[in-house]
């Protein structure tokens, strides 16, 4: 970026870093944040710039490292915001207009530090500072309640360290009064009554105090007024004031306020934005489905809960899926009315509109109605019906799995008839979170069969999931002596993470010896892939890479792809060198059947970064997402972690498999975790002599559960080795 060399060049670069920086809040794209960084950064190198303007430049700069750090979480990021307001708060007069607004900037970036590294001085100067701000802010002011709000978090965040009634009861206090002193048309109440949701349940966890129905009334109605606050900060402080309201045993209220959050999520998103930057506003709404749907179970409402999930899970993902996208239709039938909608939409996701909000939202309802209105669009931005849905379960049963922290569910989803409800009592919220984090230290990456990954752990989780879920799901399953019973998984939330087709205990029979298993994202994807009609010809193509610049060798992979040549010699075999991105592009749309076998990568901070790493330079999860492959059949990701999903983003589930099946294949077969190099030899040899030829892949989930079955009897005592592979397709 060329800068300006001119006198003025200090105070310019600092207004034209604001702007990007302004940019970044309103279309949220990352560049617009590192060039807003940068400017500042070098505003700060100029010598000819005033005392005053200066220490706005400091302030500014900032406000933007911490930014990044909200986007990245990179530490570096969150000290460099502390060091840059640190000296803007010291050189600024206690009598100047932004004395407070400084203070309060300090005060909660100390307290995100504090979030990540548990350090009790940084919480406790962060309440020194906080308590600042609010005394710097005269009665009336309109930042003092929010101020009066930061205040009341960190004191919550301090009771929740030390234990002190004190300081839950001044917090309380602190946010009752600031959402008392907000009205319906300041944006920030939505963040108020969020905080105080919070801190009323931390109240009830701690001391057995409930909230009156009343009060929750209350929240609710004046959650739902709010007509300035952002989309996704509306669906946060829903999230909240639902788990308030499920914790008190109030249902109704809770799938009321929950269910007006979830049909949020699908315009969270900026239409400017990329893949990243999406994922990153929706990451901030995980545990919203996961309410949503325990409080419709609660409710006994087991369509709601389906229906719900549908909607509050796989965003992206559905906005990929162009036959089942709602804006997509309306483009094509109603563009009048398409375009409006998307103006407004990415206006009321601008942190600049806030101002405005209130007609905006009147606006979007507007819109939405007249919508509706349409012929075919009486459902625009609604659940999907599920009996619109249950096609996708032809030929077994989908199984949603669900943990919320008041209960655990489980619904047995078929073709035909009505959901059935399965109670999942041993299954804990608290459970379901330490296994997800220790399963990932379980399988540590290993290419050799002499790795010692963490089997104990592994065998514990196994035999977990298996008296805690499976069971009682296979209890409850129809009968079918003639052949296996065919389940789909649809975990929810990080059961996303665990192995259900592999639960049991060790020398017992388990989940391989009752089902044949697949998964699914959502019903939506599901329904998407049986769609599809089978491929009739069969063209193989053949991946392989046993050396990739910069990464460990896959001598291996090379003996996968040379069997399945000679058994296919008219198809494109690409290997090491050869096995270029562009080259790997130009062949995938000939190709029915895809055999891949090489690095890859998954990144729990982006999903979308995540690709296969082949010889030039990783091929990109939205280039992949991007091709439309329309004979495509099946694809064999023999490369590590290729299913994974991050934790921090596990409802999208945005990873290698599901790109596949957005790209247009129908079957794919991939990895919860790294594979060994020898076992992965084998598991494809067996998978492949199992299938019969022909060019449909209509016995791949059978072909994979054999093979699992095989491994397992070989490596018992491992399953690290025999448990990753997973299926998912029709």
């Amino acid at each position: 970026m060329a800068l300006p060399e001119v006198p003025e060049q200090g105070l310019i670069c600092s207004n034209l870093g604001l702007a990007y920086m302004q940019r970044y809040h309103h279309v949220g794209s990352s560049a617009d944040l590192d060039r807003a960084a940068t400017l500042l950064e070098h505003a700060l190198t100029v010598a000819q710039v005033p005392a005053d303007e200066r220490t706005a430049i400091l302030a500014n700069a900032g406000t933007v490292h911490r930014s990044r750090f909200e986007r990245d979480k990179i530490r570096g990021d969150l000290d460099r915001s502390i060091d840059l307001t640190r000296q803007a708060v010291a050189v600024t007069p206690a009598d100047h207009p932004r004395f407070a607004l400084r203070l309060n900037n300090l005060g909660t970036t100390l307290q995100a530090r504090f979030e990540l590294s548990r350090a009790s001085d940084d919480l406790d100067e962060a309440v020194t500072v906080l308590r600042r701000a609010v005394e710097a802010s005269p009665d009336g002011h309109r930042s003092r309640p929010l101020r009066s709000a930061n205040l009341g978090g960190a004191l919550m965040d301090r009771f929740q360290r030390h234990g002190r009634r004190a300081d839950l009861d001044s917090a309380i206090g602190l946010l009752e009064q600031a959402a008392a002193a907000t009205g319906k048309d300041r944006p920030e109440l939505s963040i108020l009554l969020s905080r105080l949701g919070h801190a009323y349940l931390a109240r009830w966890e701690a001391t057995g105090q409930r909230v009156e129905q009343q009060t929750l009334r209350t929240l609710a109605h004046r959650l739902a007024s709010v007509t300035a606050a952002s989309p996704q900060v509306r669906a946060m402080a829903g999230l909240a004031v639902g788990m308030l309201a499920q914790a008190m045993g109030e249902h109704a209220i809770a799938v009321a306020v929950l269910d007006a959050s979830v049909r949020l999520l699908p315009i969270v998103t900026a239409k400017d934005a990329d893949w990243a930057d999406r994922e990153d506003r929706l990451g901030g709404h995980l545990g919203l489905a996961i309410q949503a749907v325990a409080a419709h179970c609660a409710l006994g409402d087991l369509v709601g809960a389906v229906e719900i999930s549908e909607l509050g899970r796989g965003v992206l993902l559905a906005a990929q899926l162009e036959s089942r996208t709602d804006l997509t239709d309306l483009d094509e039938r109603a563009p009048e009315l398409a375009e409006p909608f998307r103006r407004v939409r990415d206006l009321l996701n601008s942190a600049g509109s806030a101002g405005d909000r209130s007609s905006l939202w009147a606006r979007y309802d507007d819109l939405v109605g007249r919508i509706r209105a349409r012929s075919r669009f009486d459902r625009f931005l609604l659940p999907p019906r599920l009996a619109d849905l249950q096609a996708a379960a032809a030929g077994g049963t989908v199984v949603l799995v669900n943990s919320a922290r008041q209960r655990s569910d489980a619904i047995l989803i078929r073709a035909d008839g009505d959901p059935v409800h399965v109670e999942l009592p041993d299954l804990l919220f608290s459970d379901v979170k330490a296994f997800g984090e220790a399963l990932p230290r379980t399988v540590r990456p290993t290419d050799r069969l002499a790795g010692q990954p963490d089997r104990d752990t592994l065998r514990t989780i196994l035999g977990w999931l298996w008296d805690t879920i499976v069971s009682r799901v296979v209890n409850a399953l129809r009968a079918s002596p003639d052949e296996p019973r065919r389940v789909w998984w649809l975990p929810v939330g990080l059961l996303g993470l665990f192995p259900l087709h592999a639960a049991g205990h060790l020398g017992r029979p388990g989940a391989l010896d009752t089902v044949v298993s697949s998964y699914t994202p959502t019903l939506r994807v599901l329904a998407h892939t049986h769609a599809r009609p089978p491929a009739t010809v069969r063209h193989q193509l053949t991946v392989a890479l046993a050396r990739t610049p910069g990464l460990p060798d896959l001598l291996g992979t090379i003996e996968e792809a040379h069997e399945l040549h000679e058994k296919h010699p008219g198809g494109t075999q690409l290997s090491n060198r050869k096995a270029t991105t562009d080259e790997v592009l130009a062949a995938l749309p000939d190709a029915t059947w895809t055999h891949l076998a090489c690095h890859a990568r998954a990144d729990h901070s982006a999903p979308s970064n995540g690709g296969l790493r082949l010889h030039d330079r990783m091929l990109t999860i939205p280039e992949i997402v991007r091709l439309d492959l329309t004979e495509a059949e099946l694809a064999y990701l023999s490369a590590c972690s290729t299913a994974d999903r991050s934790p921090h983003h596990i409802e999208e589930a945005v990873n290698l498999a599901s790109a596949f099946h957005l790209a247009g294949f129908r079957h794919v077969i991939a990895s919860l975790w790294p594979l060994a190099d020898g076992v992965a030899v084998e598991a494809a040899q067996g998978f492949y002599q199992a299938l019969p030829a022909a060019p449909a892949a209509s016995n791949a989930a059978l072909a994979l559960h054999q093979v699992t079955h095989a491994l397992r009897t070989r490596y018992s005592d491992r399953p690290e080795l025999w448990a990753p592979l997973i299926h998912s397709g029709p």
